[in-house]
């Protein structure tokens, strides 16, 4: 009696220490992270692919986008990629990603459809004037704009590791999430939202807000957990008047006959 007792706690402690433990990104990603990112996004591709979420609205269903995506690289993000990172400065946004990379398929895909490779110690860079890609190895790629890829080989070249400061805020967020985002500075981002329609509410809040994280868990629906600082007390009660306004509305056209929504 007593063993099943300690086998029952020892079950126990194991569930609540993974509950606790926290996201964290692949090291051969983390090092390529430059030390001023004000914004990192990720998505666990693993984990997101095992979710029910995905198996019905991704897997084996046409993603038009996703696919011309996929014929565009010559390699398919839905497969090939373990884990993506998105990480901007505020002025230059890189998309890096690790996985299994047909490369010589994919170098080729680009090259004929125009890109061109030029050279940069050592590496080769796929691409024209406002986008290159660089294999780091088999491994890893990086996209994003020729002055940043180059500034991403510097650092990998260096072998100095800036640790972002932002890469502290992940340990406020649980390991089981497939998508998260932090950014210490929401409102830079508010100008790539559209001023009209729709979208200019959300741009307003966007613009209200400093210091924020996101995290999403699709393994039963959706959870989403958000924080968030204001830039002032006065947006604060602005954007809480908001956000209740918005849930009473969803509660108003919630059906009837499904409360659980």
């Amino acid at each position: 009696m007593r063993a099943g007792w300690l086998v029952l706690a020892v079950a126990a402690l194991g569930c609540r220490s993974a509950e606790r433990a926290t996201l964290s990104i692949d090291p051969r990603l983390a090092a390529l992270i430059p030390g001023d990112a004000i914004l990192l996004a990720g998505a666990r591709m693993d984990a997101l692919r095992d979710t029910p979420v995905y198996k019905t609205w991704v897997t084996g269903k046409p993603q038009r986008e996703l696919d011309a995506l996929a014929e565009r690289m010559g390699g398919d993000p839905r497969k090939d990629v373990r884990e993506l990172l998105i990480c901007s400065d505020g002025r230059h946004t890189l998309i890096m990603a690790h996985g299994k990379f047909a490369q010589r398929n994919m170098v080729a895909k680009l090259e004929s459809r125009g890109a061109r490779r030029t050279f940069y110690r050592g590496y080769s860079l796929i691409g024209d004037q406002r986008t290159a890609t660089v294999f780091i190895n088999a491994e890893t790629v990086a996209v994003g704009p020729p002055q940043a890829v180059r500034a991403l080989i510097d650092r990998h070249s260096s072998g100095v590791r800036s640790a972002a400061p932002l890469v502290q805020k992940l340990k406020t967020m649980a390991a089981t999430n497939q998508l998260w985002l932090v950014t210490s500075d929401a409102a830079a981002f508010a100008g790539g939202l559209p001023a009209l329609g729709n979208w200019a509410g959300l741009r307003k809040m966007v613009e209200m807000l400093g210091v924020s994280t996101l995290a999403a868990d699709l393994r039963s629906g959706l959870t989403l957990r958000a924080s968030s600082v204001c830039r002032s007390e006065a947006d604060a009660r602005t954007l809480s008047d908001a956000l209740r306004g918005l849930v009473g509305m969803a509660r108003l056209m919630n059906p009837d006959d499904q409360p659980e929504l």
